[in-house]
């Protein structure tokens, strides 16, 4: 509330440099008066503001809302209002706040992933999921935090087991220097927890943490987490139909438990992965992992390679260019690199001050964070067959981006330089993840101290490394960003129905279901499942919400149908994956075979990205279609 003289003109202050569009959404849903969109919609028009699009108006419109937005603070909201969540008036602020046009498709999953509204039980609770139903999720990052708050809210049972001593996952474990969220970090976040405090567009790895850290401590999460515990195996027990969890702590004590539902939140990427190069071993400098980063390391003055060129190489890049006396870039194929679209990364005090004192505020700017960076990116994954055969990119809109990024080498580098040709791929964008440059890549590698190998190193020895043309480069640090081996759970023993186990039933290729299921496996739900991951837009937040949801909504069909167990059949299993793999060949990661990326496994499937769209994906996961499982 605003109470005194000073803190209405700092509000009003900051509400004159704020976006009018997010502002009128605001006080709408503030007074649940929608005539004030008749008074003032009209003056508001959008300009592009990449990835998103920025509302503006005249200087007498913008004093106007400020004013109304200050009574409204003071003045208690009419209890004949519709609520914020009011589903027409809710769509008739979309365009105005995100400046296009929105399908009624979308208006659900807008509402929830704007943070108005949660997620909806699809199925009815007239049964409740028995008090003996026990959950154990396997990993507390974000994708075990967000199933575990979904399970506390259904009332059931839940152990989280991590291996490390803190909550966090990945951001916890890995923090070399520049590490940050590619996401937008008004976006990367649950939207039940919108956080208005981002200091940056894309914040640090520390930030990201600390976000974490502060919801297990919010929700008291802590004392559902067995820290130190890393799972080694899960095995199904028929006779009491529960899954059998080995865990073992860090001083090597092995523990036995059961939980009668198990959801692995681990993630895939979990083991660093160094390039297969003779004499690694032999280095007689440093060598460092981006994964395993040592913070006793100063790199000041040294002579440094850095081997790997995707998002890691290109944050450690950034941070370190000005402390290195000498810098060589091993790459073994280029990224596609995208252009910083603002000026600086750091978030603009008016909206952190407006996203703590003005309700809905930061909502807005989390949905339309969402809506410039989700299905709106869609086109450019999909292959326009015509257009593919005469171009590089695979679609016209694929091309715009491709124009872009080609724009920036040769604003960068000259046109069609040496240097500009190495870092040029001849894939189109999207064959691998785009990289945003986090402000200062492509131009650290035109410092005179800097150079770019176009290829892998030959080979390693003690004074340090060959290059592929023979050229010795001396050293005193060698920097692994190299990324991870492509787990999928494969380093747990995973035993189903009968001993069968996950790495038989997966081999090279891993397939699931919805709700990361798998026949012969009960009970058992993979958040980080095969073709999951959202490979145009948005982040892994969001597919981590959508199967919390999901998973749930198996175990209140559970409770309606008086089941023990439920497993996918395998027609369904094999159906759901046919026609993903068939949906998949349009896109992207079918038609850049020459783009070496980890979306594809051993066997050339791609086994990571998703190819639906997330309203799609968030429609198919609002309940279990019940002919499609076994329910015991």
């Amino acid at each position: 509330m605003v109470s005194t003289d000073v803190e209405s003109a700092t509000l009003r202050h900051h509400l004159l440099q704020a976006d009018p569009g997010v502002l009128l959404a605001v006080l709408a849903q503030m007074t649940g008066d929608a005539t004030v969109l008749d008074r003032y919609a009209g003056k508001i028009d959008h300009v592009p503001d990449p990835p998103e699009k920025a509302g503006r108006t005249d200087q007498a419109t913008a004093e106007a809302l400020a004013d109304e937005i200050v009574v409204a603070l003071r003045e208690p909201r009419r209890p004949d209002a519709p609520a914020a969540d009011d589903r027409e008036l809710f769509a008739r602020l979309l365009p105005v706040a995100l400046g296009t046009v929105v399908d009624d498709e979308h208006i659900d999953l807008l509402l929830e992933q704007g943070g108005f509204r949660p997620s909806q039980p699809t199925l009815p609770r007239t049964t409740p999921i028995p008090s003996t139903t026990t959950m154990a999720i396997i990993g507390a990052g974000i994708a075990g935090i967000a199933v575990a708050l979904a399970a506390a809210e259904e009332g059931v049972k839940f152990t989280i087991f991590d291996r490390n001593a803190e909550v966090g996952g990945t951001w916890l474990t890995t923090t070399y220097p520049g590490i940050g969220v590619d996401t937008p970090s008004a976006y990367y976040s649950l939207s039940r927890e919108v956080n208005p405090e981002w200091s940056s567009y894309y914040p640090i790895g520390a930030e990201y943490q600390a976000y974490l850290v502060g919801l297990a401590d919010k929700h008291d999460l802590r004392q559902h987490i067995r820290f130190g515990a890393e799972v080694e195996a899960l095995w199904w027990d028929e006779q009491c139909q529960q899954w059998q969890i080995h865990s073992r702590a860090a001083d090597g004590t092995l523990s036995f438990g059961y939980a009668s539902v198990v959801v692995t939140a681990a993630g895939y990427l979990n083991r660093p992965r160094f390039p297969d190069v003779t004499g690694r071993d032999t280095f007689g400098g440093i060598s460092v992992h981006s994964a395993r980063w040592d913070h006793t390391l100063d790199l000041t003055g040294k002579r440094v390679a850095i081997i790997g060129a995707g998002c890691t190489a290109v944050q450690i890049v950034d941070a370190c260019v000005d402390e290195v006396e000498h810098l060589t870039v091993f790459q073994r194929q280029p990224h596609w690199v995208a252009p910083r679209k603002r000026l600086t990364d750091e978030v603009p005090e008016h909206r952190r001050y407006l996203g703590r004192a003005l309700p809905f505020y930061a909502m807005w700017h989390r949905l339309k964070s969402y809506w410039g960076t989700a299905d709106n990116n869609y086109p450019i994954i999909l292959q326009d067959p015509e257009w593919s055969q005469t171009h590089l990119s695979i679609s016209p809109a694929n091309d715009v981006l491709l124009k872009m990024c080609q724009e920036y080498i040769d604003r960068t580098f000259g046109a069609g330089t040496a240097l500009a040709r190495k870092v040029t791929p001849d894939f189109a964008p999207y064959g691998k993840r785009i990289i945003r440059d986090p402000g200062g890549y492509y131009c650290a590698l035109t410092r005179d101290h800097v150079d770019v190998e176009a290829s892998e190193p030959a080979e390693v020895n003690a004074a340090g490394i060959v290059t592929a043309d023979g050229r010795q480069i001396d050293l005193d640090v060698i920097i692994y960003a190299t990324g991870y081996h492509l787990d999928f759970l494969s380093t747990v023993d995973i035993r189903g129905r009968d001993g069968k186990t996950l790495t038989e039933e997966w081999g090279i290729s891993p397939r699931a279901y919805r709700g990361g299921t798998v026949p012969g496996f009960p009970n058992l739900f993979i958040t980080s499942a095969p073709n999951y991951s959202p490979g145009h837009g948005a982040g892994a937040n969001f597919s981590m919400e959508v199967l919390a949801h999901y998973i749930l909504e198996c175990l209140q069909l559970m409770a309606l149908r008086g089941a023990t167990t439920i497993e996918v059949s395998q027609r369904a299993y094999e159906d759901y994956v046919a026609n993903l793999d068939e949906a998949m060949q349009r896109t992207v990661w079918c038609h850049t075979p020459n783009a070496h990326t980890y979306y594809r496994s051993e066997s050339g499937r791609v086994v990571v990205a998703t190819p639906y769209r997330l309203v799609d994906l968030w429609q198919q996961h609002r309940a279990p279609i019940e002919d499609d499982f076994i329910l015991r």
